[in-house]
């Protein structure tokens, strides 16, 4: 499980980008996570260097972790219990967000960006 958008304030766009990329292409391949080259063209980037620097701010943030002995070594963290959505709240925001054409993830996050993180 992963960190869900409204954990996801403190990241740019970029690495919201490539955090939801990892998500989306481990999910399409049973738990594997892109290669450094696959996170690059996925989120148009021209060098490795740069996903190198987008991860290293995504496991300071905590929503990732590299496993250092590993290909492919990048884990996805799951989010603390204390910050679980009901059954019924998951349910809508992947009702609104497919009506969107989005994910839920990018959905909430388009949202928080666009109201911002202020009480």
């Amino acid at each position: 499980m992963t960190k869900g958008p409204c954990e996801r304030v403190g990241l740019t766009p970029k690495q919201r980008q490539l955090l939801t990329f990892i998500e989306r292409y481990a999910a399409a391949r049973d738990g594997v996570p892109p290669s450094y080259d696959e996170m690059r063209v996925g989120v148009g980037l021209r060098s490795k260097s740069g996903i190198g620097r987008m991860l290293d701010a995504l496991v300071e943030r905590g929503h990732i972790r590299r496993l250092s002995s590993r290909s492919r070594g990048i884990e996805l963290l799951a989010a603390p219990a204390g910050l679980a959505l009901s059954a019924l709240t998951q349910a809508r925001i992947r009702n609104l967000s497919d009506r969107a054409g989005t994910s839920p993830n990018a959905f909430l996050s388009a949202v928080l960006d666009a109201h911002g993180d202020r009480p």
